[in-house]
């Protein structure tokens, strides 16, 4: 039986060995932030952003980080080897730490772990539908592991015949729990929610890829802006981008992903996986 291994405060153990002791805030308060980033044949895609969005939420959530980026770069290179998984999504999670009252953030510890993913190739082609929630994510540029909203709102999307929600909140469309949300305006322009949204990595490269091909605009977007467009798609890490054939309520689109969406798939395809 394969042996799956950890990181664990810079040790390389076992993945059953690992464990928290129940006082930190992670289990208490679900408090700790966490990134997530993929393998493509046995190399990391996108790691230096990740990185940067790493420290970045730390930061922003008071959780000090005591090992370099060097340190955590080192440490992912021997968990792969390790594990040997060339398709894999990794996970760095740093948690508030060992709280003497419950409340207040400690030495943080930090877990590096790693598990096999598979591409979802048919949805990325067919596509998704998604259900309008009333919600907007606090600290929306912290990668929180806190998904208690998103856990129990996917449950009345599933219940509705929906695949996954949109947050969408005084009339302004923000995100999915898991996901950036983009639209495809009547004049052809790429159009995704500005900074008060969790900023992707997979988006951040969508952006940077769109820019060379059409107008693209980083701003507030509306449940007009979603009745006028002609196309919409979601982006993360592991559904790359996903064509939206629905927004219950608000949006019918064509099945499958339009002719810009598909464009941008060809170019973002390209990028990930060397094709």
């Amino acid at each position: 039986m394969h042996t799956t291994y950890v990181i664990f405060n810079g040790a390389l153990i076992p993945e059953k060995e690992a464990q928290l002791a129940t006082n930190d805030l992670a289990i208490v308060r679900g408090y700790g932030i966490f990134d997530y980033f993929k393998t493509v044949n046995g190399v990391t895609v996108f790691l230096e952003d990740n990185l940067d969005r790493f420290y970045r939420s730390a930061e922003l959530m008071d959780l000090p980080v005591r090992y370099s980026r060097d340190e955590l770069t080192n440490f992912i290179a021997v968990l792969m080897q390790a594990n040997n998984i060339l398709e894999s999504g990794i996970k760095i999670l740093l948690t508030g730490g060992y709280s003497s009252d419950g409340y207040s953030i400690a030495e943080p510890n930090l877990i590096i772990s790693q598990h096999a993913i598979t591409r979802n190739i048919n949805q990325e082609q067919q596509g998704i539908r998604l259900l309008p929630f009333d919600y907007h994510r606090p600290f929306s540029q912290v990668k929180s592991i806190d998904y208690v909203m998103g856990i129990q709102a996917l449950k009345v999307a599933k219940s509705q015949g929906a695949d996954d929600v949109i947050y969408i909140q005084n009339e302004l469309i923000s995100e999915c729990p898991r996901a950036n949300f983009f639209l495809i305006s009547p004049e052809g322009k790429l159009l995704t929610a500005g900074d008060d949204v969790l900023q992707g990595i997979t988006r951040k490269k969508i952006i940077d890829l769109a820019r060379e091909i059409i107008e693209v605009e980083v701003r507030d977007i509306s449940i007009v802006d979603l009745q006028c467009a002609q196309e919409a798609f979601i982006s993360s890490t592991t559904k790359n981008i996903t064509p939206v054939t629905t927004v219950l309520g608000h949006r019918d689109f064509e099945p499958g992903p339009g002719p810009i969406t598909k464009h941008l798939q060809k170019l973002l395809e390209r990028l990930v996986y060397q094709l």
